[in-house]
């Protein structure tokens, strides 16, 4: 891609720009007619090297010294390469509108650079520019800040539950592979994927359970405790749902693994009227799920958990 090509794209108006660290590539890309993704220079290091710097200081008593400092700023100043993401909007709206446009752009966009560097991409900020104005605004990583609170979830008890589940992760593989199936979860942005990941989690902590009686879908109820359907209820502007939330979870997973088509009518009755749900708010779904998955790895960790001992149908 031409410079002079490049420098026009970068001016061009309605736009929007997102800037991401975390995946190297070689040269400006043109992902479509309207979408870009042009390397930038990389953040570096320098901010970790003076906390480093800082944190010798104080717990070991040994000063870094200017030469030092810079010897380990130099050591980084190549590790989080950036890219920005450009996506030329058709016409001019507000920053919300022209953001929202964007984002089922740069959400695919994203997974082809993935593939391409093979690096992960973080987002840290974003600049819109409608016809005559500039917006721009930091991506701060989102933390739960999770405390635990309560009888077991403190001091000794959360120790032993800590050490349970390491032990656990060095004797049993399907633990392990269901805890990185969790971590994966987590760091999907896509709900709908999300839910299909955590879905995988439960069903490979289910695996002793399963059978020709009792499939994927029935064995994670079983597993939970919840044979007789895992119903969450949520109230959305002014709406109920009712929803067993294994059986879309399940159906989601069949569908994005397996290819199997997932229509209203394919629901178990009870579940239908969330259809609804799973399409415009399916992150209330992956919470749950994430809660469930929390429940039962704690469960394993600690012997508890149905889905360590076979059971007959």
């Amino acid at each position: 891609m031409k410079e002079e090509y490049l420098k026009e794209i970068l001016q061009l108006r309605p736009a929007v720009h997102k800037l991401y660290y975390g995946a190297f590539i070689q040269e400006p890309l043109e992902i479509k007619a309207n979408l870009f993704a042009i390397p930038l220079k990389a953040l570096g290091f320098q901010s970790q090297a003076e906390y480093l710097g800082l944190y010798s200081e104080q717990i070991a008593k040994v000063a870094v010294d200017q030469g030092g400092l810079n010897n380990l700023i130099t050591q980084g100043s190549d590790v989080f390469p950036v890219v920005a993401l450009v996506f030329i909007n058709s016409t001019d709206a507000s920053p919300e509108l022209l953001e929202n446009e964007a984002k089922v752009e740069f959400k695919k966009a994203i997974k082809v650079i993935s593939w391409a560097s093979g690096d992960e991409l973080a987002a840290f900020g974003v600049l819109t520019l409608t016809k005559d104005q500039s917006y721009f605004r930091l991506l701060l990583p989102h933390s739960n800040k999770k405390l635990r609170l309560g009888f077991g979830n403190t001091g000794r008890e959360y120790k032993n539950q800590i050490n349970n589940i390491i032990e656990a992760i060095e004797k049993d593989e399907h633990f392990e592979f269901g805890l990185s199936l969790y971590h994966d979860a987590l760091k999907e942005s896509n709900p709908h994927f999300q839910i299909a990941r955590f879905f995988s989690c439960l069903e490979c902590l289910a695996y002793k359970l399963k059978s020709d009686e009792r499939p994927s879908r029935k064995a994670v109820k079983y597993l939970l405790g919840l044979e007789g359907g895992a119903f969450s209820e949520v109230h959305i502007d002014g709406k109920k749902y009712r929803y067993d939330v294994v059986e879309i979870a399940g159906r989601i997973r069949d569908k994005l693994f397996h290819g199997v088509k997932f229509k209203k009518s394919h629901l178990i009755k009870e579940a239908r009227t969330a259809y609804e749900l799973y399409e415009n708010n399916p992150e209330q779904i992956a919470t749950t799920m994430k809660s469930f998955c929390e429940v039962e790895i704690a469960r394993w960790a600690n012997g508890t958990s149905i889905g360590l001992k076979v059971h007959e149908c």
